[in-house]
């Protein structure tokens, strides 16, 4: 399969068009409070909460409530009249590049970034593991700020310039705020670009007449203190802890095929902090080695290797996913993405599927890898050498599968939000389960408990999905 890549338009556009003020904005917490100190109240005779969006189950952040941002300007005050005359002004300004920049962001930005952070994955190698944490992270950052945008939309129903769509604060600068500072964070040498691919979506919000220069301000310091948010947790949740163990040895277990050896993969990952899971699940032992499971577990391998035909081979090389891709889990984001946009999800309601999703997909691995370094169980071409991996040998033990455990995670909450396509899922999750195989690198066993551990994963999410206050979102 090809990597999967983005197309960025580049323009003139940066610099001087916009600069967002954060610290203009400080005043913008509260507290974390269901309510602040001192109530902010816009026009009365307004309806509150009318969307109810904003009232949404938050994964992070306390409540969609703990940030409530200062009154937007009043309608026909100076600055509102200021602002409305820069909107008019910008619209003379359009060019053609600006018409694509706007055509580019309008529309589902999460799916933007998610194309981004997959394109940073395969440009810097990110391991399965690390990218799970990485599509999570923005994931549900975005997730919890487009939330807490969106009680402050229903708090003051302020129209926008175009239309009468809630606009303060504007939530497409609330996705790129918190966005560019978490994959900032995730990616610190690729700051610039992310840099610059968020200040092309905020700029193209002032000319595409959307949006207020202050429902753009506003936007970015929601998102900001969100991310700060997000970026903290992600420095305490155990992904940089230090291995100071030792490989075993003997008949069964695990070594590095590496010329040299080298250290295998994250030992330490099963400790890192899950986002659903309490505890992690006990996981049945793999068969004896040795044993008779064992050797016909093997010898399948090993008639697949013989007898490998150009289709299987093909399967094999589909679901690969290895070095210099968006990794297993970012294959799942790419079709998860697809599904999506075929349904014309909001920014909010693609935010929650892909939130759902990847907090099973990073915790299935979790559970994975724990199981990795528990039993340390050896390669089925480490046993017998005469076994072809043409998908590479991957440097860490084979129980169980971690692409089956990504796999089954996200069959499970795909199947949940979109159960037009829960056949679809299964036998994707299957095919991806059954490819290790075919490409020489696990046993049957590795991947029929690698499903069953990832959709146990799922099920976890999908019971959050069903009492998070979002009623029937789903397609």
């Amino acid at each position: 399969m090809k990597t999967y890549d983005v197309t960025l338009r580049k323009t003139g556009l940066l610099g001087s068009v916009l600069i967002l003020t954060i610290t203009a904005m400080m005043l913008i917490v509260q507290g974390c409070s269901e309510k602040p100190a001192s109530p902010l109240e816009p026009n009365s005779s307004k309806p509150k909460n009318e969307s109810r969006q904003g009232s949404w189950k938050t994964i992070l952040i306390p409540s969609g409530s703990a940030y409530i941002l200062p009154p937007p300007p009043e309608k026909n005050s100076l600055k509102y009249i200021i602002e409305l005359n820069e909107l008019r002004a910008n619209q003379l300004k359009k060019t053609q590049d600006i018409i694509d920049q706007i055509k580019y962001w309008d529309g589902l930005a999460i799916i933007r970034w998610n194309e981004i952070a997959r394109h940073l994955v395969v440009k810097n190698n990110t391991n399965p593991p690390m990218a799970s944490r990485a599509y999570a992270l923005l994931s549900i950052a975005q997730y919890d700020a487009l939330i807490a945008a969106w009680y402050n939309k229903d708090l003051y129903l302020r129209e926008s310039p175009s239309g009468p769509e809630p606009c303060y604060p504007c939530e497409q600068t609330v996705i790129a705020s918190v966005s560019r500072r978490v994959l900032s964070y995730l990616f610190p040498k690729d700051a610039d670009s992310i840099n610059y691919w968020a200040n092309q979506e905020t700029a193209a919000q002032l000319y595409s007449g959307k949006s207020f220069r202050s429902d753009i301000i506003s936007g970015d310091s929601l998102g900001a203190i969100i991310a700060t948010v997000f970026i903290n947790y992600a420095m305490q949740d155990g992904h940089d802890a230090v291995w100071t163990g030792t490989i075993p040895e003997g008949p069964g277990y695990w070594f590095s095929s590496l010329k040299p050896q080298q250290l295998p993969l994250l030992p330490m990952w099963g400790k890192v902090k899950p986002w659903l899971m309490r505890s992690l699940p006990p996981m049945a032992p793999p068969p004896e080695f040795g044993s008779d499971h064992f050797k016909a577990a093997l010898q399948e391998v090993k008639n697949f290797s013989d007898n490998r035909t150009s289709e299987q081979l093909g399967i094999a090389e589909f679901w690969a996913d290895g070095a210099g891709t968006s990794t297993p889990p970012g294959h799942w984001n790419q079709i998860a993405s697809g599904y999506i946009k075929e349904a014309d999800m909001t920014e909010l309601k693609a935010a929650r599927a892909l939130t759902l999703m990847n907090m099973a997909i990073m915790d299935a691995g979790i559970c994975c890898w724990h199981a990795k370094y528990k039993f340390w169980y050896i390669r089925p071409s480490q046993v017998d050498t005469t076994i072809t991996t043409p998908v590479g040998l991957p440097n860490f033990p084979s129980y169980t599968s971690g692409h089956s455990s990504f796999s089954g995670a996200a069959q499970t909450v795909l199947s949940y939000l979109f159960p037009g396509k829960a056949s679809q899922c299964k036998a994707m999750a299957e095919e991806a389960a059954i490819s290790r195989l075919y490409g020489g690198i696990h046993y049957r066993f590795d991947s029929e408990m690698g499903l069953e551990s990832g959709r146990a994963a799922g099920d976890l999410a999908v019971q959050r999905g069903m009492s998070d206050g979002s009623e029937e979102w789903n397609f």
